[in-house]
């Protein structure tokens, strides 16, 4: 049996395998940089003031309170973005914003420009500014009409000052769920890059990225990438470890960004978190969920299968192929950022890229999920177990058929294996008298018409005793010789049909292969 040492040290390998291939495989995050959108949204406030002291005054101001910001991604050509609730939607109402602002202005008094109730010295003042923040009641002297304004602003290059505008679709009823926008404009030819949307979080993953766009961006404003690892694998929260890298990344303006399974490179869910609130995934789950209820579809577009076509080509660094894929994306989409900086590249390095028979193509990624380097040490070990087995077994059964034929010497081989073996037989027509071995002829008359049978020395014997097996020792006729069960003749002599040529039975008159008849 294999030893014990053998199994533990092959087990040893395949873990220290699994440790050193940490699996952030190169290139993993370009499905999704170009569908990563930066997400602003505010709240456009109008308040009517109502002054009934004396004569009756409308006093009208509007206000642009910032609700929030945050990153995004796109999961449709014609401009469908996926973000957090708490990116577009604030737990602070701006209309007390709005009436700390109008009731400074107004009455040169001093309130600070906050989210905040506040309270005056003056009685009748203070009266008056209770009454003008929400709820609305029957004593109330402001009017609020808000309406959230949210801009999306795409990674392009150039990038697009202003932005998109886009509606509020859909959103959830806390600030990690997500939220739906379609945008207003911008998406009206379908051609705005899209991130592949996973269908479900699988229970394995465990090795992340996360995209994000901290600021506007440019080509000098590219998405930032932040790895991470779920704790435990499949789950909604990461390693503790890592917490402090996450929650940087979260304050700025990380809220929303895009999870990336490193096994698929598709995305998998939003992250929201930082500061006091943990850092935490939202599953894609969750996310189909807001799309149906938001009644729109996640969908890729023709500018990213032309985009895909270009990178397998690309991270292969065959550039000559990706280049000419990479000009159509870009006749398609102009401003597409990423594939003008893959194109930049492939056309300073195509003179010195391998062709597609010299080089080596990366290994592609597994359907399961799991790296190819890492089903490939498993393979190594496991071949290395199998050995470890099959060997002592071999050796073990070699050893006991050795035992075995020094127990039981083995049988000498029989004379007359074959015919004709080719230099072992001498065959005689008709031997003359005093031959050897003796030739015995049956008395009486001849039965048939052939010719006599042959008779051939046992052991290749030459009748003159000089064949390679020596002289045999006669025997009874009909005897079979060597104790092999060969039959032989009057005098332990083989006989052969001198028709055919092929042996003859023990006392029989005819041939059992042609039917010739046997003289004896």
């Amino acid at each position: 049996m294999p030893r014990l040492h053998h199994l533990v040290a092959g087990l040893s390998a395949l873990g220290s395998l699994t440790l050193t291939m940490h699996p952030h495989p190169s290139g993993s995050t370009d499905r999704v940089t170009p569908g990563t959108v930066r997400v602003e949204a505010l709240a456009h406030v109008t308040v009517n003031l109502l002054d009934d002291r004396g004569v009756i005054q409308q006093v009208v101001r509007e206000y642009e309170i910032p609700v929030g910001t945050g990153s995004g991604f796109n999961v449709s050509p014609d401009g469908v973005i996926v973000t957090a609730t708490g990116v577009v939607q604030s737990s602070k109402d701006p209309a007390v914003y709005a009436a700390n602002r109008v009731f400074a202005e107004y009455f040169k008094v001093k309130i600070p420009a906050d989210f905040s109730r506040h309270k005056l010295k003056n009685p009748e003042l203070n009266g008056r500014l209770q009454a003008c923040y929400p709820p609305r009641q029957q004593n109330s002297n402001c009017i609020f009409t808000p309406v959230t304004k949210v801009t999306v602003f795409p990674y392009a290059d150039p990038p697009v000052p202003e932005g998109y505008p886009a509606d509020l679709v859909h959103t959830g009823t806390s600030p990690s769920a997500p939220a739906v926008l379609k945008l207003s404009k911008g998406g009206e030819d379908s051609t705005l890059p899209t991130v592949p949307l996973a269908t479900s979080l699988g229970s394995g993953i465990e090795s992340t990225d996360l995209v994000g766009l901290p600021t506007r961006p440019s080509a000098k404003a590219p998405p930032k990438v932040e790895t991470a690892h779920l704790d435990p694998p499949g789950g909604r929260t990461f390693k503790p470890a890592e917490r402090a890298k996450l929650s940087t990344f979260l304050s700025n303006d990380g809220d929303g960004a895009a999870v990336i399974d490193d096994g698929k490179s598709e995305v998998i869910g939003l992250v929201t978190g930082g500061g006091d609130a943990p850092e935490t995934l939202t599953p894609v789950e969750d996310i189909r969920e807001a799309l149906v209820a938001a009644n729109v579809t996640a969908r890729r577009g023709p500018v990213d299968v032309l985009y895909e076509t270009a990178l397998g080509s690309y991270h292969n660094k065959f550039y000559a192929n990706a280049i000419p894929v990479l000009e159509q994306v870009l006749r398609v989409r102009p401003d597409h950022a990423v594939a003008q900086d893959h194109l930049r590249f492939a056309r300073a390095n195509r003179a010195a890229a391998p062709s597609p028979g010299q080089a080596k193509a990366p290994p592609a990624k597994s359907a399961t999920g799991l790296s190819p380097l890492l089903l490939t040490a498993i393979g190594v070990v496991a071949a290395g177990v199998l050995i470890a087995v099959a060997v002592p077994l071999t050796l073990r059964r070699r050893r006991r058929a050795g035992q075995e034929a020094g127990e039981s010497p083995s049988e000498p081989l029989a004379a007359v294996s074959t015919w004709p073996p080719g230099g072992t037989q001498t065959m005689e027509a008709g031997p003359p008298e005093g031959s050897f071995p003796a030739y015995h002829r049956q008395s009486g008359p001849v039965q048939g018409t052939g010719a006599s049978p042959v008779a051939v020395s046992p052991g290749g014997a030459r009748p003159d005793g000089a064949g390679t097996g020596g002289s045999a020792p006669a025997g009874p006729a009909g005897a079979a010789v060597a104790g092999h069960g060969v039959p032989a003749g009057s005098g332990g002599q083989v006989l052969f049909c001198t028709q055919c040529g092929m042996r003859l039975g023990r006392a029989h008159r005819f041939c059992g292969f042609c039917g010739h008849p046997v003289d004896q």
